[in-house]
């Protein structure tokens, strides 16, 4: 647990979870500001918030920087032997794998949960007189977005801030993916480079070739393929993810014992 509790704090307090962290934040709230801010319509902010700020495009990226790419200077300095030589490496994968997780989650879900409550704060006060379609009076949809949409009826009949935390969840569901991806790489191929930019490559192909109902760019939203099934599916990534990291340490402290020297 001690260095559990170690591997946290450093996870949090390097430069690359700060530019991850920021990084992001300014995306999002650059669209909402320049989208959404002046619609009065949270529901709108927080749908366009996803499908127009790059957010899809360029998600991967963020939670890679917070601690995925660690092991490399660990293991090109040595480091990871003196670990290994103190623990289990199946214990060294658990705590490497829960704190590059939960680093990389909330990469993504704070920022998005910051920007969502600013949706929610602006939110017009025609919407309250909106009926069970988001129209008001005169027949004007004031939701500005398809009602139709999965969130959407999720906000109009449980509130909106149940689905700002369905988003949110799903957010840090995607971040802690992403982080173990970029981990998973860094293992089995130690390279600094390799772990930042082979997530990225990864995510692209999988949002050009897979079917939408495996597209990570599609679960993260929620809006198209549900928001149960993207969240199960979401742990599925999860946990192929942390299934190749550890399958990684597992390799790596085999040929330690071999003495394999660092590339």
């Amino acid at each position: 647990m001690k260095f559990l509790w170690q591997d946290l704090k450093r996870s949090f307090a390097n430069p690359g979870f700060f530019a991850g962290f920021f990084g992001l934040l300014a995306l999002l709230a650059y669209n909402f500001i320049t989208e959404s801010l002046h619609s009065g319509s949270p529901y709108f902010a927080i749908v366009n918030i996803l499908a127009a700020s790059g957010f899809n495009v360029f998600l991967p990226v963020f939670p890679v920087l917070g601690y995925a790419s660690r092991f490399c200077g660990e293991y090109e300095s040595g480091y990871y032997r003196l670990i290994l030589a103190r623990m289990c490496p199946q214990t060294f994968a658990r705590v490497r794998i829960t704190s590059v997780a939960l680093s990389g989650g909330i990469v993504v879900a704070v920022p998005y949960l910051l920007v969502c409550l600013a949706a929610v704060c602006m939110a017009s006060p025609e919407l309250a007189d909106a009926g069970p379609l988001g129209l008001d009076a005169s027949g004007v949809n004031v939701l500005r977005v398809e009602t139709n949409l999965e969130m959407v009826v999720i906000g109009q009949r449980y509130g909106v801030g149940v689905m700002v935390a369905v988003k949110v969840f799903l957010g840090f569901l995607f971040g802690a993916a992403w982080a173990l991806m970029g981990l998973a790489f860094a293992v089995w191929m130690p390279n600094r480079y390799v772990s930042l930019i082979a997530p990225f490559v990864l995510y692209e192909a999988l949002y050009l070739l897979s079917p939408e109902i495996l597209c990570p760019a599609v679960l993260v939203r929620g809006d198209d393929v549900g928001h149960l099934l993207s969240a199960v599916l979401e742990c599925l990534w999860l946990a192929a993810a942390a299934a190749a990291v550890m399958a990684g340490f597992c390799v790596r402290a085999r040929r330690n014992g071999e003495g394999e020297r660092p590339g």
